[in-house]
């Protein structure tokens, strides 16, 4: 049900970027962040399921900057390739092409982000540094982000079960937080992706359930 877009950010660099649009009106508008594996299979089947709800989404390919058309595997060899394009990317840069993205939504209604994994942190810092009410998913590089302070809404869900995450994080992060709500689900990392061995569906249809919620709530 979606496309395949073209934006530009403020240094003038154009990136392509997975449209769904919602049968009618919108009832606000989503940012949808990618995981390190690229704007793939999943994140489009994401992004629609949030256009599906009645919300215009879009997912940003930040990757663009560096590869183009990128689209990585679950494996250790997309995981290894993935961690080194985020760790050429920078945050900095990420957020430059969220905020254009914004900017855009912005035409058709009030706009919050969601990401996952590596954008789950992203998704922090759109809160922090971007103003935008955010949902973070199992974000293990938010830890170091500790310190900013969400400048809107912000709600977070981590695993029990998550091996990149240690539990001692998110008890950190609630501690410097009291304010933001963080649920943790007896579910491993990356369970909201159906394309991931550590699928969780009761913890993903939990989680997407308090999602909308959030964005019923900060987005009217």
């Amino acid at each position: 049900m979606g496309e395949t877009i073209r934006l530009t950010a403020d240094d003038g660099f154009t990136f392509g970027a997975y449209q769904a649009k919602p049968a009618g009106k919108p009832k606000g508008c989503i940012v949808v962040i990618q995981e390190i594996f690229g704007v793939n299979g999943h994140m489009r089947r994401d992004t629609d399921k949030f256009a599906k709800l009645g919300y215009m989404a879009v997912s940003p390919a930040v990757f663009d900057r560096i590869e183009t058309g990128v689209e990585l595997g679950y494996d250790q060899a997309g995981m290894e390739k993935g961690i080194a394009l985020v760790t050429k990317l920078g945050l900095d840069n990420a957020l430059r092409d969220i905020r254009a993205t914004a900017n855009y939504l912005l035409t058709f209604g009030p706009v919050g982000a969601v990401g996952y994994c590596w954008g789950g942190s992203v998704a922090w810092a759109c809160a922090t540094r971007l103003g935008l009410p955010a949902v973070g998913y199992y974000g293990g590089r938010t830890i170091q982000l500790m310190h900013e302070k969400p400048q809107a809404p912000c709600m977070l869900h981590f695993g029990a079960r998550d091996h990149y995450i240690p539990l001692g994080d998110v008890t950190k992060l609630r501690y410097a937080h009291q304010s933001v709500p963080m649920h943790v689900y007896e579910a491993d990392h990356g369970f909201n992706c159906d394309d991931r061995a550590s699928y969780d569906k009761a913890a993903a249809d939990l989680a997407l359930q308090r999602t909308m919620e959030f964005f019923q709530a900060h987005l009217a």
